[in-house]
């Protein structure tokens, strides 16, 4: 079951679908050199605006004294404990010169950007977060109110989500406010039903707004990824399946909404 889109045709013949999808080289593929992830570990925890967590803690736990370590330690000592995660949603604050993200937006948001327009799709949002998580460390089971690009770019990931994502949770619950579904773990299943992805680095994979799933980082090393996410995609003016009913939903619940263009 495992979907690839190796064309436009086939980005947007999978696009509409259910499934999460690989986006092949031949497709699109990005021509930037990023730090290696131990570098942008060091940067990320210093700001902020970053979130660092204990990562064998369940979600919504506090544990402020780990925090604090993980953000002054040394970055040996912080690398070889694990269990930490880092995330950046504001990383527009790396944009300036000599800093590591300095080329971000002219080697990859706007070619990413360039093919999105190219092919006929709109947006109402379009920003790239950092996600890095410790070896081995898994991910809440969630469902995210946007469709999701995410670049590989240090270490591996699994990306997990389920052939028929409506088996265990139909989107009608996943329709409300505050992205609802975000478990520990992911709900008993039949492993045949998984739909897994290996991502190494240099890999790209389109996240389905609104479908469930857990990411797992390799056993080896500190896993990086760079996710744009994208908010009220349209093609040719027609929303996907699933987004067609989460803007049903905020016409009706207006405060809801993403009303914000962010286009960073």
């Amino acid at each position: 079951m495992r979907r690839v889109a190796r064309d436009t045709a086939e980005f947007i013949e999978h696009w509409n679908q259910k499934q999460n999808f690989l986006v092949a080289p031949e497709c699109i593929s990005f021509d930037m050199e990023i730090l290696p992830v131990e570098e942008v570990v060091d940067i990320l925890r210093r700001d902020p605006a970053a979130t660092v967590r204990n990562a064998e803690w369940a979600p919504g736990e506090a544990d402020e004294s780990f925090v604090d370590w993980a953000k002054t330690a040394p970055l040996e000592q912080l690398i070889e404990r694990g269990g930490f995660g880092i995330t950046h949603l504001d990383l527009n604050r790396f944009y300036g010169p000599g800093q590591f993200l300095q080329e971000l937006q002219d080697r990859v948001m706007i070619p990413w950007r360039t093919f999105l327009s190219a092919q006929g799709f709109t947006w109402q949002r379009c920003a790239p977060y950092i996600f890095i998580t410790a070896p081995g460390m898994p991910s809440t089971y969630h469902a995210d109110y946007s469709n999701v690009l995410a670049w590989q770019l240090d270490g591996e990931k699994t990306f997990n989500g389920f052939v028929d994502p409506d088996k265990y949770l139909p989107v009608a619950g996943r329709l409300e406010r505050g992205n609802p579904l975000r478990e520990q773990a992911p709900p008993g299943h039949d492993e045949n039903d998984v739909l897994a992805y290996r991502m190494v680095p240099g890999d790209l994979l389109w996240n389905q707004l609104l479908t469930p799933h857990w990411v797992v980082a390799g056993a080896d090393r500190v896993a990086m990824s760079l996710n744009i996410s994208h908010g009220l995609v349209r093609h040719r003016g027609a929303f996907g399946a699933n987004e067609a009913l989460l803007h049903e939903r905020w016409q009706q619940h207006p405060e809801e909404a993403w009303l914000a263009d962010m286009r960073y």
